[in-house]
């Protein structure tokens, strides 16, 4: 029981993550960012500061993920925050297998039944695109 509830504490706490990767320059923390969908809807003269991926398990709301891109946005001292696409994809599979056989007693003698499962689970995650502006 006890490993079952560490088991699931360590599920949850996988699964609940969204992992930001950011390459590009930093500034001073800032407190408001605006957020955009396009490049085009951008109306300041402004620089790409940098390029953030999110990625994050398909169970992860967007909106989660948004959230997380926005704090690291302001964290790095973006002024922007431009969305460039969301996408998902398959991370991995892994594959289990099971084989029992049983040995039953029949009038003709002992008989064996082998029963066999294999069970395949997918890894689903998706990834949120981002650039990071800075104002001029």
């Amino acid at each position: 029981m006890k490993y079952a509830v560490l088991w699931l504490i360590l599920v949850i706490a996988v699964v609940g993550c969204t992992k930001i990767d950011y390459i590009g320059e930093e500034y001073p923390p800032t407190s408001l960012v605006d957020l955009y969908f396009s490049m085009d809807d951008v109306r300041l003269e402004y620089k790409v500061m940098g390029h953030v991926v999110a990625t994050a398990h398909d169970i992860v709301s967007a909106e989660k993920m948004q959230k997380k891109i926005m704090e690291e946005a302001r964290k790095k001292g973006a002024d922007g925050v431009v969305i460039l696409g969301l996408d998902r994809y398959q991370a991995g599979s892994s594959t289990s297998y099971t084989e029992t056989t049983e040995t039953a007693e029949t009038q003709k003698g002992s008989q064996s039944v082998t029963t066999a499962t294999t069970k395949t689970d997918v890894e689903e995650k998706k990834e949120i695109r981002a650039t990071f502006i800075k104002y001029r």
